[in-house]
C-alpha cells in the first residue's frame, strides 16, 4: 500500500514501507513573498526517517535549504533536483543527485522520471513521475496547462490550482488529458491569497465522462492506495 500525505501548498510525503520520499519541504514563510505568517501543521523534527527528497524549483515557496540540508543529514537522504537548487545544498556529493527535464534515474528502489514544467519564475522548474510501490505518482510541481500532460500515465496526478499557475478550468483540461485513476488539487491554499474553489474542480471532474476519481485533501490529511 503506498500513502500520499498532503502537508501544505506543493509538499507531499509518499509512503510505502520501504520508501519515504518527501517532494517540496517547506515550513515556514518568513523567507517567502508571503506578507503574513503562514501556518504550517508539520516541522522539521517530524522527519526521521526519509529516503529521497524531491526539489521541483528553487522558490522559496517549494525549496528551504536549510530545512532540506537538515533532514538529508539526519536520515542520510538523496536530494534530486536541477544543479541550481543542488549548488546550495552543504551536502556531500553522494546525497545530490542533479536531474534535468525528460530523464530518469533510479534511487533507492524508486524509478524517478523528471518532466517538463513551465513557470518563468523559476530558472528550471522540474515535474516528476515516481514509480514505487507499483504505484505511479506524478508531481506536476509549479506549471501551467502543457500539450505534453497527455503523455503522462500516473494513477495519482498532483496538479496545482492557484493564481500562479493553472485555473480551475485548466485544471480539468490538464486531467482529461492525463486521465489518472486519482486527481489531488495542491498549492491552493497556503500561500494563495486568492480564494479557489477546489470542490469546483471536483464536481466539474465527476459531472464530466472520465473515470478519474478527485480527492481533496486538507493539509495532514492522507490518501491510501
Amino acid at each position: 500500500m503506498v500513502e500520499v500525505q498532503y502537508l501544505g501548498h506543493s509538499f507531499f510525503k509518499v509512503l510505502d514501507g520501504s520508501s519515504s520520499i518527501l517532494i517540496d519541504p517547506v515550513f515556514e514563510s518568513t523567507k517567502t513573498e508571503l506578507k503574513k505568517k503562514a501556518k504550517f501543521k508539520s516541522k522539521v523534527s517530524d522527519f526521521k526517517k526519509v529516503s529521497l527528497i524531491l526539489i521541483t524549483n528553487e522558490t522559496p515557496e517549494h525549496f528551504d535549504a536549510s530545512a532540506v540540508e537538515e533532514i538529508a543529514k539526519k536520515s542520510n537522504a538523496i536530494v534530486v533536483g536541477h544543479e541550481i537548487v543542488l549548488q546550495r545544498l552543504n551536502l556531500p556529493r553522494n546525497q545530490k543527485a542533479n536531474i534535468l527535464s525528460n530523464s530518469e534515474i533510479n534511487l533507492k528502489g524508486v524509478k524517478i522520471k523528471s518532466k517538463t514544467a513551465h513557470f518563468p519564475k523559476s530558472f528550471y522548474p522540474l515535474a516528476y513521475l515516481l514509480e514505487v510501490g507499483g504505484k505511479k505518482i506524478y508531481h506536476a510541481g509549479v506549471t501551467s496547462l502543457l500539450d505534453d500532460f497527455n503523455q503522462i500515465k500516473a494513477n495519482v496526478a498532483l496538479l496545482p490550482i492557484s493564481s500562479k499557475t493553472m485555473d480551475v478550468v485548466d485544471a480539468v483540461r490538464a486531467t482529461k488529458l492525463m486521465k489518472p485513476d486519482f486527481v489531488i488539487p495542491m498549492q491552493h491554499d497556503i500561500f494563495e491569497e486568492k480564494k479557489i474553489d477546489t470542490p469546483d474542480f471536483k464536481r466539474r471532474i465527476e459531472k464530466s465522462v472520465l473515470k478519474t476519481k478527485p480527492i481533496l485533501l486538507n493539509a495532514g490529511q492522507t490518501f491510501k492506495l
